[in-house]
């Protein structure tokens, strides 16, 4: 028997320190150094601190360890009356017979940060309003801020009898759930010689939910052991309609239950223990009116439990159920904004678990480091946790979820993960296919198709086939990199991993992150609506959607006024706002009616373009066309009775039209936007603008519009975008410094009739960087037959594809001075 528990204890001990989670608890206590603490012994003193932790688990040591960090010495206090901190999912282990309870203990002052202070005594009572805790013992603690850590109690007394049946050693009861009475579970399943094996799960919130199915999982493979499974019948009694809350894992366990001859009562809850005749007594959840009474020879309960007592008292942050009221994202109270909370005691819906912890205290540190700096709190959690679900002395299911009993899980690991499958992230896909292991790169992109967008206009001018823009994603994507067909939804750069929308999640080593902009129509009120309505007269080529439509309202338009918009935040490839309107016009011109039309060009720019020479040229184009620029003009709305928009006076005006093009306003996708660690206050990704690599990770790259760099957001600037990345985080994985340089390299060629263009190039602060000899802010046929064939080309065969980086060789070649006109 003692090799069997010691070949028990290496099996499972290998599979519990595989988990991220302990990993992460662990490192809030360096065992062997010697700490310095303040602890009270003088009854009706005085403290006051920066911060107050009330709560000494796991929440309230990770979150101390934090801010001791970053505070003066004794600025945080924390209150916590025990002396012995508990590893509590070791519980179930004990009960098992794997390990020993003192395996599960440390002193508390072994696992509290050296500069906090450490009150020994217990919170009596809180006031909110002036921003003090008064402890059992009458002290008072004044705070700045404060955490509320104090997780949960086992309310014994809510089951009549069980109190005096857990003391009671011959009683067959025992709970996994408290360190004085796990170690009885393991007696009892020693004793246990057959019978009925009962084990139950309350009808209230409990900490570690997954628990009392574990050692119900475990007692089954012990009888198996022990033969005495056959003359057994175990019984799992839960008040819930379901045997786990996460359907996925639902399944998996019903087959388990399903093979092991588990009876599972659903709705059943233990409301009375009898330990003098060994009877339970059980009552209908949904009924309680319905009773009956079942013979035991073994009992094991899941006990009912609560928040403390002070926490229950202080009605003003609790809701009814006495849980602290928080946002459930950003943790912080939804009243005193210097108040946050962490872990079981809080009234957030996410499973209470020890692994919700590690997500948990980051995003309170963030945001509580943001109240303290008098701003916003940004970050947010998103409900994680995870269980452990020991199916017997060698099995396991890990559950990971999210809110809303999303699973989270992970799908793989990779050295290289690029986050888009767009222009950029096809690009570096491909570069980097050429120079590592396939397998050692995984692209992340939720669309099974490919769009070449500098083609929308085309299709919307009636120069191009709709499916001329389009190819399967897997097509474009190098052979054996792996393909991952979802989306990001959370980024943690700090532990190297990326959640995905359908509750995965993937490790890398490195990153480069392609996610482009997406469109806010939701921005301009009305305007979703305008678009879905066939015929509106409202179109945007932005979008493979609507760019048909577009072509529709300019192809059956009979005269009116037409409006063309572009938004004053700015958007990608701003020259095709003008280049369908230049199209449009020459399309009326061709068919005779372009003489019924009144044509206006909105822009909530300062000028019509961003680089002089060519806003000189485009001015003079429009001119010529009798097309009316407003400057300075932003849509805000769009209404039945016309396009609504802001001038730069603040003053609105509204415009009728008949046909209506918008550009919408554009940002960053949310998976981006959301991590703070990651982005700028505007939500772009925070890279060099030479080096683009981020610049608080080095081992994260950006590429494309999702950028915080200058450049003009165009397809153009991946071909000088593509080898930087390359070249730089190739250095960052031999552990080098980047050396190469972006330099701010655009191009936009503006179509301005059906066989006219400019073609428009330049760097950084505007600067020109022409290819040609030659002026190219002069209308020319090269530049549109440039864009109609040539570009196309040179996208599917050779940008996309890592191989094309501009056109600076045969700059070189034919314009070897940089000859500006």
């Amino acid at each position: 028997m003692k090799y069997f528990a010691s070949r028990i204890h290496d099996r499972i001990f290998c599979i519990d320190t595989t988990m991220n989670i302990v990993r992460k608890l662990c490192n809030i206590s360096s065992p062997g150094i010697s700490r310095n603490f303040s602890a009270s012994s003088t009854n009706n003193a005085s403290f006051s601190c920066k911060l107050l932790v009330v709560g000494g688990g796991s929440g309230g040591c990770t979150i101390a360890a934090k801010f001791a960090r970053r505070l003066k010495k004794d600025a945080v206090i924390v209150l916590e009356p025990s002396g012995d901190h508990y590893y509590q999912p070791l519980f179930t282990l004990v009960g098992a017979g794997v390990t020993r309870v003192s395996d599960t203990r440390r002193l508390e002052q072994s696992v509290l940060p050296a500069n906090a202070k450490w009150i020994r005594d217990a919170a009596d009572c809180i006031d909110p309003e002036k921003g003090f805790v008064k402890t059992k013992e009458g002290h008072v603690i004044n705070y700045e801020y404060i955490v509320i850590a104090v997780g949960l109690q086992n309310d014994y007394r809510q089951v009549p009898g069980l109190s005096e049946a857990l003391d009671d050693e011959n009683s067959g009861v025992s709970t996994i759930y408290a360190p004085e009475y796990c170690g009885n579970t393991w007696r009892d399943l020693q004793r246990f010689k057959g019978g009925d094996a009962i084990f139950t799960y309350p009808d209230s919130l409990i900490k570690c939910p997954g628990a009392p199915q574990k050692i119900a999982y475990l007692a089954e493979s012990y009888f198996t052991k022990t033969n005495v499974r056959s003359k057994s019948n175990v019984t799992f009694n839960t008040c819930l309609p379901v045997i786990f809350g996460v359907k996925k894992y639902a399944d998996a366990l019903l087959k388990v239950v399903e093979r092991k001859q588990i009876k599972v009562n659903y709705r059943t809850v233990l409301r009375e223990v009898r330990h003098d005749r060994k009877e339970a007594v059980f009552v209908n959840a949904d009924d309680k009116t319905k009773e009956f009474t079942t013979q035991y020879n073994m009992l094991h309960v899941t006990p009912p439990m609560k928040t403390p007592e002070f926490l229950r008292n202080a009605t003003s942050v609790v809701d009814q159920a006495g849980y602290l009221c928080v946002d459930k994202f950003t943790l912080q109270h939804t009243k005193y904004p210097n108040i946050y909370g962490i872990g079981d005691c809080t009234n957030t819906p996410n499973s209470k678990t020890a692994a919700a912890i590690a997500k948990q205290c980051y995003v309170l540190e963030q945001n509580l480091l943001s109240t303290m700096k008098k701003d916003n709190p940004k970050e947010k959690y998103n409900g994680y946790g995870a269980c452990p679900l020991l199916t017997s002395y060698s099995t396991c299911i890990l559950a990971e979820f999210i809110y809303d009993g999303i699973p989270r899980e992970t799908i793989g690991k990779c050295k290289l993960l690029v986050v888009g499958g767009g222009t950029g992230g096809c690009s570096i896909a491909w570069r980097f296919s050429r120079k590592m292991n396939n397998n050692d790169i995984i692209v992340l992109e939720p669309s099974k198709v490919h769009y070449y967008q500098p083609m929308f206009p085309l299709v919307a001018a009636g120069i191009q086939q709709y499916g001329r823009c389009e190819r399967p994603t897997r097509s474009v994507l190098p052979r054996h990199v792996r393909w991952l067909d979802d989306s990001a939804e959370d980024f943690d750069p700090c532990n190297g991993i990326v959640h995905t929308k359908t509750g995965h999640k993937i490790l890398y080593k490195y990153m480069v992150i392609a996610v482009g902009l997406k469109n806010d129509y939701n921005k301009i009120p009305g305007l979703v609506q305008a678009l879905n309505y066939h015929n509106s007269g409202v179109s945007t080529i932005y979008s493979p959607a609507h760019c048909v439509k577009t072509w529709y309202c300019i192809s059956r338009f009979k005269g009116g006024h037409a409006i063309f918009t572009f938004p004053r935040s700015g958007s990608k490839c701003s020259g095709a706002a003008q280049k369908i309107m230049y199209l449009a016009d020459d399309y009326w011109r061709q068919h005779n009616t372009r003489h019924l039309a009144n044509i206006t060009y909105n822009t909530g720019g300062n000028a019509i373009f961003g680089v002089a020479k060519y806003a000189e040229a485009l001015c003079k184009v429009a001119g010529c066309r009798n097309i009316t620029v407003n400057c300075g003009s932003d849509l805000v709305q769009v209404t039945e009775e016309g396009a609504v928009f802001d001038d730069q006076a603040g003053k609105t005006i509204t415009l009728p039209y008949n046909l209506l093009h918008v550009t919408p306003p554009m940002s960053p996708p949310l998976c981006l936007t959301r991590c703070n660690d990651l982005v700028t206050e505007t939500g772009y990704l925070d890279v060099d603008k030479f080096t683009l690599q981020h610049t608080k990770y080095p081992n994260i790259y950006g590429i494309g519009d999702c950028t915080n760099t200058p450049n003009s957001k165009t397809a153009a600037a991946i071909a000088g975008q593509g080898p930087v990345v390359e070249l730089n985080l190739l250095n960052t994985m031999e552990g080098k410094v980047p050396t190469a340089k972006y330099n701010g390299y655009g191009a936009c060629p503006i179509l301005t009739s059906h066989n006219t263009g400019i073609l428009a190039e330049f760097l950084y602060d505007k600067r020109l960087c022409e290819t040609f000899p030659f002026d190219q802010s002069k209308e020319r046929r090269l530049f549109y037959y440039m864009n109609k064939h040539l570009f196309p080309y040179l996208y599917w065969n050779r940008l996309i594809k890592g191989k094309w980086n501009g056109p600076s060789t045969i700059r070189q070649m034919i314009n070897p001075n940089g000859r500006k006109v």
